[in-house]
C-alpha cells in the first residue's frame, strides 16, 4: 500500500472514531505529514478552541496603608480576576462559572482567541449551581460550542479541557473521567462549609482561571463547565454536568419570565438533545391563545430564525417589550402555520416586586416570611448583599408575613426610597438599608 494511501486510511479512521467529517474538508487544515497524526483531540481543539474565551475583571479593594504613605498613595491596590468561558450561541451568549465574576457592579472583559476584547453584560448569574450568562455585542456571528448532554457519560472515557489557567490561554488538556455524581464541600462560606452535589471528577489538568471553560467529549460536545481542584491532591479536578447548566439556562439564566417584562401565555419544552420544541401548555385568555396557539404545537421559528431547543425561544424574547409583535411558525401535525404573537405586559405581584429590588421570592412553607429564590445580579439586593436562601420577615418597618403583604408594602412607598431590611440568613438574623429603583 503507498504512503498516500496509508494516510487516506489512517485519516478516514480517525474521523469515523470521533464522528467528525469526512477528510475532504480537513485537507485545507492539515497537511501530508500532520494527518496520520490528527487525533481526535487534535480536532477537538482546532475546533472548539476559537470559542473559549477568556474572562478578567479589574477589582480595586481598599486596604489601610502604613503612615505616611496614606497621604501619599491612594488607598486602593488593582488586582485583576482572571477566569474562562465558552460561546454556546453565535449572537456571543457566553457561559461561565459565577464565582469567575468578581464584581457584577464592575466592567466585565471578555477577550476571544483571535485577540478581539469585549464588554460583556452580565445577563444572569445563578450562584446556587455557579453558572453565569454574558452576552457580547459581536459584529458577527462567533464561533460557538455545542452543548452535548451529560447523561450518558462513562466512567474512563476520553474528555478534554480548554481554558486559561494563570492567564495561559486556549490552554488545551486531556484526560479520562473518573468519577461520576461526586459531592464537594466548599469551606469558608457564609455560615459555614456550602455542600455542591453531583459533579464530574476528571483527571485532566485544571489550574486556576480554568474555572469557567469547557469540558469536552471527544465529539467537540460540552459536556461539563471546568469548575474546581482540590487543592490538597493531584489529578482531582470537577465539572459541573452540562445537563444541569442546561436547566439554569432554560430556567433561570434566560428565562423570559426572570430577564424581561413581558408574557406570552405560553410553557416551552424541548428533549435533552435540542430535536425539537414544543408547546407544553397555552394559558387562557393570554397572548398565546389569542394567536389561536395550542398544547403539542412544534415551534420551528422565532423571526425567521429556527429554533432548536428552548435557548433558542428564549433568546428571541431577551430584550423585547410588552406590545411588541414576533412572528412564530409552528407545526401541526403535517400543517406548518404561521403565527403573529403580540407581548403582553408582566403586572404580576411577583414582578412587581422583582422590579423595585431584583428579587425573586417565594412564600416560606412552613414560617412566615419570603425565601429569596434568585437575586438580579444588577439589581438593588445584590449591593447589600443579599443572597439566596435567605428569609426576608421585615421591610421599611413593618412585617412580611407573605409575597402578598410584600408586594403592598411596596406598593406603598414612594420611588426610589432606601428602607430598613430585616432577614434570617441559616437562623442568624441581620438589618440593612435596601434602595429601591
Amino acid at each position: 500500500m503507498s504512503r498516500r494511501s496509508v494516510e487516506r486510511t489512517l485519516g478516514l479512521v480517525l474521523v469515523l472514531a470521533a464522528g467528525l467529517p469526512a477528510q475532504e474538508e480537513w485537507s485545507r487544515e492539515f497537511t501530508p505529514e500532520q494527518l496520520p497524526r490528527v487525533t481526535p483531540i487534535v480536532r477537538v481543539a482546532r475546533e472548539v478552541g476559537p470559542a473559549v474565551v477568556n474572562i478578567y475583571q479589574e477589582v480595586i479593594e481598599q486596604v489601610a496603608l502604613p503612615w505616611p504613605y496614606r497621604y501619599f498613595e491612594p488607598g486602593g491596590t488593582r488586582r485583576t480576576s482572571l477566569g474562562s468561558g465558552v460561546v454556546i450561541d453565535p449572537d456571543g451568549y457566553i457561559l461561565t462559572n459565577s464565582h469567575v465574576i468578581a464584581r457584577p457592579d464592575r466592567d466585565i472583559q471578555v477577550r476571544l482567541p483571535d485577540g478581539k476584547a469585549f464588554v460583556a453584560k452580565l445577563i444572569n448569574t445563578d450562584p446556587a449551581n455557579d453558572v453565569a450568562l454574558l452576552k457580547v455585542a459581536a459584529e458577527r456571528p462567533l464561533p460557538y460550542a455545542r452543548l452535548g448532554t451529560s447523561s450518558d457519560v462513562m466512567v474512563g472515557e476520553t474528555i478534554v479541557a480548554i481554558g486559561n489557567p494563570l492567564g495561559n490561554e486556549n490552554t488545551v488538556t486531556s484526560g479520562i473521567v473518573s468519577s461520576l455524581f461526586r459531592d464537594v464541600n466548599v469551606p469558608g462560606q457564609p455560615g459555614g462549609a456550602q455542600r455542591f452535589r453531583d459533579f464530574i471528577q476528571l483527571d485532566a489538568a485544571i489550574n486556576p482561571g480554568n474555572s469557567g471553560g469547557p469540558l469536552l467529549n471527544i465529539r467537540g460536545e460540552v459536556v461539563g463547565i471546568n469548575w474546581a481542584i482540590a487543592t490538597e491532591a493531584e489529578g482531582i479536578g470537577f465539572a459541573i454536568p452540562i445537563d444541569r447548566v442546561r436547566d439554569s439556562l432554560v430556567d433561570r439564566l434566560l428565562n423570559p419570565l426572570v430577564v424581561s417584562d413581558v408574557v406570552t401565555g405560553l410553557e416551552v419544552e424541548s428533549d435533552a438533545w435540542g430535536r425539537e420544541v414544543a408547546l407544553g401548555h397555552v394559558a387562557d385568555d393570554s397572548p398565546a391563545a389569542r394567536a389561536g396557539l395550542l398544547p403539542g404545537d412544534r415551534l420551528v421559528s422565532v423571526d425567521g430564525r429556527p429554533v432548536e431547543w428552548v435557548f433558542d425561544y428564549n433568546k428571541a424574547l431577551f430584550g423585547s417589550r410588552p406590545g411588541d409583535r414576533l412572528d412564530l411558525v409552528v407545526k401541526r401535525g403535517e400543517s406548518v402555520i404561521p403565527v403573529e404573537l403580540e407581548l403582553a405586559a408582566d403586572e404580576t405581584p411577583m414582578r412587581f416586586i422583582e422590579s423595585l429590588t431584583g428579587l425573586r421570592v417565594v412564600d416560606h412553607p412552613r414560617y412566615y416570611g419570603v425565601v429569596v429564590e434568585s437575586v438580579d445580579p444588577r439589581g438593588p439586593a445584590a449591593r447589600l448583599p443579599i443572597q439566596r436562601g435567605d428569609l426576608i420577615d421585615g421591610l421599611a418597618g413593618r412585617h412580611v408575613n407573605d409575597s402578598q403583604a410584600l408586594y403592598r408594602i411596596l406598593k406603598a412607598l414612594p420611588d426610589g426610597v432606601q428602607v430598613d431590611i430585616q432577614l434570617f440568613r441559616r437562623g442568624q438574623p441581620l438589618r440593612g438599608r435596601l434602595s429601591l429603583r
